[in-house]
């Protein structure tokens, strides 16, 4: 089986699972997943530089390997990455595929933007009532 090619892993048993949410994941939301999912790191690596706007310097800090290396993995480089770039790959993937991690990460995001409301709305009172003495 050749597991750089960029085909989706939709017909594949070892389609990647998501660690925190397997056991809550419906069938449907499986198969949303298996499809979504990129199969082969270099398909990975292009779609994680998608993700975050092509730039590779986040990318390269969010696997923890050098921006070099991200781009010789998205060319199709001869040498396959090692067991902890292919983990952390598998793992920033299955991140924006899996639809629970894309549910909490909106959940994370709603409640973080009405805190920073909150804070700002307490803050504005302090600032018009003018210089302490």
């Amino acid at each position: 089986m050749n597991i750089s090619s960029p085909r989706i892993a939709r017909n594949n048993r070892k389609a990647p699972r998501c660690e925190r949410h397997d056991a809550f994941l419906h069938p449907e939301e499986q198969a949303e997943s298996a499809a979504r999912f990129p199969a082969g790191h270099q398909a990975q690596m292009a779609f994680l530089l998608a993700a975050r706007a092509g730039n590779a310097s986040v990318v390269a800090a969010l696997l923890g390997t050098r921006t070099r290396t991200v781009h010789r993995h998205r060319r199709g480089w001869t040498l396959p990455p090692g067991p902890r770039l292919r983990r952390a790959l598998r793992r920033r993937v299955l991140d924006l595929v899996c639809p629970r991690c894309l549910s909490d990460r909106a959940v994370e995001e709603a409640y973080q933007a009405k805190r920073d409301a909150r804070r700002a709305a307490r803050r504005l009172p302090r600032e018009q009532s003018g210089p302490h003495r």
